[in-house]
């Protein structure tokens, strides 16, 4: 056993040794810096590949977080009439959207830093307040939105209101640059000019032809935004401008096309009719100067079902009655088989194709010259010309004025009509044909007759554009389309002649006369088939003419569906609304009044009277065309 205190006397342990598994605390110190410089190294090298190496790619990712691309609508050609009147702008406008994820945490506060309201209460109290939309409508919308992040609060206002709007600050409200279409002549010009619906489409009438070249290019826009969606001022920015359309020039003057929507409306509401149109063609260029038609509609409201934005004055097809005589009349002029006062013996009835045709009003057995045939509307007596037509020659006639073909204007609707081939005929149709029933045509179709007639025979095609300026400026004039000779300048000057005795005291449409001026003309009371009914229900009464005689400028048409008040005349009903149409048309373009009273004709002859160039006895009666049965 050692000796007491050899424990505390034993061999001291050398200085700076540890006991044994103790790791040294300064190797670990060591260690422990070791690791750190590793790890800092490696933050160091990472941040020169940041900063130096990679720096471009990194700003550039972190850039395109911020990054948005908004698209700038084009600005849609005008459309406007020949003097450069507007009859369709676009407008700028914006669509006030939000993001309701946003929106929801927006805090509204009163001046004094108290709090107003919360959330999607504040936003719609505001947007209420700076637009004057329903708030309980931009309420109904955040709640309800289209998408989780987009919601279209006001679908339209304008650029100083959204100004106004932008100025409260309203957390994740913005908005959306589009360009409404306005029509500041509205419905008097609606069918004929068209509409653009809610989704930017033209939908129809002359925007929708046009289209192509109406519709610009859009351009973009792109900028840095911040964490809330707004833009930032000092960032990047960048555009590609927007390119509008060219404009679109019509030959429409927009006062008259107002005035004849105008006149057509108060008739169709005085008739108690069931719709009306009215048309204003220069005679020697073929360009519409208006064409109205009544009822219409307001092409700013895109609720309306497309039935109830019909161009009726281009779409309706209907029999034309006895307007359509002048196309026997000229074809019996042409193949000589009557001139101006030819007689004709006008029978009380008329027995042919196993039915008896009469006039519209009772008569005794008349003496009519040609002149006073077509004067007095007679159907008898044009079917006394017309039947010594045979089938294939009509037909050719009917269909060298253009019956049975389209038009060509390139209007959406547009029909061809149905003029029936000989092949098909009943017994009565090529009789009932020569004085316009049982075939069918547009209202331009009609027009186009007596645009013929007054341009000395020539058929020029319908046009309603006068030219089209580019962005740039330019104007291009469009080109008169070259006409067609349908009949002899002496066959449309007999007509002429012969038509001005219509609309004068001895004729069938007195209140068609135009004071002051020689008006050539012809009236038209038809039998209306209704297709709802299945059956010939009311009548189409109608006015076609044109003045001066003497150097014709305008051809105005009128036709008013099933009148059920005043009369059904189509002098009656159509005539006085013609003159008025035809007298503000002619003073608005300064023709001045005639200076010699209008040409007077012998309508009805003594049939005892010597024919003239006959020899002996033989009388004008002997001479007249009559009855002798179906030839």
């Amino acid at each position: 056993m050692g000796a007491p205190g050899a424990a505390r006397r034993g061999t001291p342990a050398r200085r700076g040794t540890v006991a044994p598994g103790v790791v040294h605390p300064a190797r670990r110190v060591r260690t422990l810096l070791l690791g750190c410089l590793v790890v800092l190294s490696l933050f160091a090298a990472q941040l020169v590949r940041l900063q130096g190496l990679d720096a471009a790619s990194v700003s550039a990712a972190a850039l395109d977080g911020r990054l948005a691309v908004t698209s700038i609508p084009a600005e849609r050609g005008r459309i406007t009439d020949v003097d450069g009147a507007e009859l369709a702008v676009s407008t700028e406008r914006r669509r006030v959207i939000a993001d309701p994820t946003l929106a929801a945490d927006y805090t509204l506060r009163d001046d004094d830093g108290e709090i107003v309201a919360e959330g999607f209460t504040a936003v719609a109290q505001v947007v209420s307040e700076v637009t004057g939309a329903s708030r309980a409508s931009v309420l109904d919308k955040l709640e309800n939105p289209e998408g989780s992040q987009y919601a279209v609060l006001v679908a339209d206002v304008s650029p100083r209101t959204w100004q106004e709007l932008r100025k409260r600050n309203v957390r994740g409200v913005s908005a959306e640059p589009f360009m409404r279409r306005d029509y500041p002549l509205g419905e008097a010009s609606a069918p004929l000019v068209g509409w653009v619906g809610a989704g930017g489409l033209p939908a129809g009438g002359l925007e929708l032809v046009h289209n192509t070249g109406l519709t610009g290019t859009p351009g973009e826009a792109v900028y840095e935004q911040g964490r809330n969606g707004e833009k930032i001022s000092t960032g990047l920015y960048e555009e590609t401008p927007a390119e509008p359309g060219q404009d679109v020039r019509l030959s429409i003057d927009s006062d008259l096309q107002w005035y004849a929507f105008d006149q057509v409306r108060k008739r169709v509401r005085e008739a108690g009719a069931l719709r009306g149109y009215a048309v204003v063609q220069e005679v020697r260029t073929g360009r519409i100067v208006a064409l109205a038609s009544y009822p219409s509609f307001d092409p700013g409201d895109d609720t309306q079902s497309v039935e109830d934005m019909r161009n009726t004055a281009i779409e309706d097809v209907y029999e034309p009655g006895s307007t359509a005589k002048l196309i026997t009349a000229a074809a019996a002029l042409e193949e000589g088989i009557v001139e101006r006062d030819t007689p004709i013996e006008v029978p009380v009835a008329l027995p042919r194709g196993g039915s008896v045709f009469k006039d519209v009003e009772p008569h005794p057995v008349l003496n009519l010259t040609f002149a006073g045939v077509i004067a007095k509307s007679s159907n008898m007596g044009t079917i006394l010309v017309g039947e010594q037509l045979d089938d294939e020659t009509f037909y050719s006639w009917l269909r060298k004025f253009g019956l049975g073909s389209p038009v060509g204007h390139g209007i959406p609707g547009e029909s061809a009509g149905l003029v029936p081939a000989p092949d098909t005929w009943s017994a009565t149709s090529k009789f009932t044909m020569m004085f316009g029933q049982g075939l069918s045509g547009s209202f331009l179709q009609q027009v186009s007759v007596f645009q013929t007639i007054a341009n000395g025979g020539v058929r020029l095609q319908p046009g309603f554009v006068q030219g089209t300026t580019e962005a740039e400026g330019r104007y291009a004039e469009t080109p008169v389309p070259a006409g067609t000779r349908v009949v002899s300048e002496e066959t449309a000057a007999t007509l002429s002649e012969i038509m001005q005795q219509i609309p004068a005291t001895g004729g069938t449409a007195p209140l068609a006369a135009v004071d002051g001026y020689h008006v050539a003309g012809k009236t038209s009371t038809a039998d209306r088939y209704d297709n709802d009914l299945g059956k010939y229900s009311g009548v189409t009464s109608s006015f076609i003419g044109y003045a001066p005689v003497e150097d014709p400028k305008y051809v105005v048409g009128v036709a008013v569906q099933r009148p059920t008040r005043i009369g059904r005349f189509g002098g009656v009903i159509a005539g006085p609304v013609f003159s008025s149409i035809m007298r503000y048309a002619l003073q608005s373009e300064g023709i001045e009044p005639a200076t010699t009273p209008p040409l007077t004709l012998d309508l009805e002859y003594d049939p005892a009277a010597k024919a003239p160039g006959e020899s002996g006895d033989v009388t004008r009666g002997d001479i007249a065309i009559k009855d002798e049965g179906t030839p």
